[in-house]
């Protein structure tokens, strides 16, 4: 008895395989670049990047401001601490308080004499 053969090679016609012709980059790229959903988004991220009202520049600016005024913010949070230092001193010693007094209003006992002297370095940036 004969085999049974489902697939005979002899009879199959044979295919001549053609070669693929090779695709260019260029024709890639192209269809790429021409897909209306890349467009769109390239478009957007344009839109939103440098046209926007909240551009990339204008963030970055404000970051920059944001900074400035948080140290801004720091210096004088320091100032205030010495400054209420100060005025509790004030409030509370009497020879901070006499100091004072006789430095910046130039206040003097009964019995002393004040003599002013002129700072010589100020009269020569004057000059």
């Amino acid at each position: 008895m004969e085999e049974f053969v489902d697939f005979v090679p002899e009879k199959e016609p044979v295919q001549e395989a053609t070669p693929q012709k090779p695709r260019k980059a260029l024709g890639k790229i192209s269809r790429f670049l021409t897909n209306k959903f890349f467009l769109a988004t390239v478009g957007f991220f344009v839109i939103m990047l440098f046209l926007d009202k909240n551009d990339l520049f204008s963030i970055i600016e404000r970051r920059k401001e944001l900074n400035d005024l948080e140290l801004s913010k720091d210096h004088y949070n320091k100032e205030l601490i010495e400054l209420r230092k100060i005025r509790t001193d004030l409030e509370t010693d009497p020879a901070i308080i006499e100091k004072l007094a006789r430095e910046k209003y130039l206040m003097k006992r009964s019995n002393e004499d004040i003599f002013l002297t002129e700072d010589q370095t100020k009269l020569k940036q004057a000059e």
